[in-house]
């Protein structure tokens, strides 16, 4: 059984058509198909179904075997990564996870600064909502997650990466543009660009507002942040955002909440993973670079330094 038509299965189950599997795998359709039908003779079972004009589907049997596959798959490339560490950090591969906000904000440079220190270090960076980037680390399609820490599971190993202050987001030439902070009642029946409901900074209006006792009205939602950001460059209304992405635009103004809002940005892994050395390469170079780069957080408590975030486990 060779591995490389267990994952032509993969693909082809996923997206449930063998064309598209064999245009993402950079496979000849006709090869992926005969590489399969060969599979199931050899297993003596179909593995998928095939009608004309219906999704390929899996079989009773091939749900059984991609079962066992997955497992296999997450050994062989654990297998991979910890061979390719007994050569260094000449080469390896890292995939992390993390929400559009801390992709578009801090993550490119990030990522610049990384590959001058690793040019043979390939990293992945995956977007999603927090639901997504939990279930890519679970399933280990991921290595590393990038969440803010209400979204980090109980248990789960991480370090603290970044944090940043949240704000109301509206164009230089809006009313509102003249504060320096908003009150809660400055929200009511005001038009709003939000995020989708997945999205935290969401649910973090959406309580204030509740607690408030008073109502915004949404005009647009979106899970695409820089579609959000224009939108109210636009003049469509208001939106939250990280004050980083505000204050680099001189188009639009950054109003403090009051109390202030702040996300916390941890770095998370779980233990019963392997890391490779590239990832922990990854990990400790994240850590250093956020806290050498950081500016001074926008709140109260603050004293201009920052403690050094330090890896730790909560069990």
């Amino acid at each position: 059984m060779d591995i490389r038509v267990l994952r032509y299965c993969e693909a082809v189950a996923r997206l449930g058509n063998i064309t598209r599997a064999a245009a993402e795998l950079h496979v000849a359709q006709p090869a992926l198909s005969v590489a399969i039908r060969k599979l199931e003779e050899e297993l003596g079972v179909t593995l998928f179904t095939r009608t004309r004009n219906r999704p390929v589907s899996l079989t009773p049997e091939g749900e059984l075997l991609m079962r066992r596959a997955a497992r296999l798959f997450h050994e062989y490339d654990s297998a991979r990564r910890e061979l390719a560490d007994a050569i260094g950090l000449r080469t390896g591969t890292v995939r992390v996870g993390m929400p559009p906000m801390y992709g578009i904000g801090y993550f490119p440079s990030l990522m610049k600064a990384f590959h001058a220190a690793h040019p043979g270090i390939t990293v992945t960076a995956l977007e999603g909502s927090a639901g997504e980037i939990k279930g890519l680390l679970e399933d280990g399609k991921v290595d590393l997650a990038i969440l803010e820490e209400r979204r980090v599971q109980k248990g789960w190993a991480h370090a603290t990466l970044d944090e940043e202050e949240v704000v109301l987001c509206v164009r230089a030439d809006h009313p509102l543009a003249k504060k320096t902070q908003v009150a809660d009642r400055d929200l009511d029946d005001l038009p709003m660009i939000l995020f989708e409901g997945s999205f935290l900074q969401r649910n973090v209006l959406e309580q204030r507002c509740q607690k408030a006792g008073v109502k915004f009205r949404m005009v647009m939602q979106s899970n695409y942040v820089p579609m959000v950001h224009q939108a109210v460059v636009d003049g469509l209304g208001a939106a939250t955002l990280l004050r980083s992405i505000v204050t680099a635009d001189e188009r639009l103004a950054a109003l403090s909440f009051e109390p202030r809002e702040h996300f916390r940005f941890d770095l998370c892994w779980l233990d019963e993973h392997y890391l490779s050395k590239a990832n922990e390469a990854f990990m400790n170079f994240a850590i250093a670079h956020r806290q050498s780069t950081a500016a001074p957080l926008y709140h109260p408590k603050n004293t201009g330094s920052r403690q050094s975030a330090k890896l730790r486990r909560h069990k």
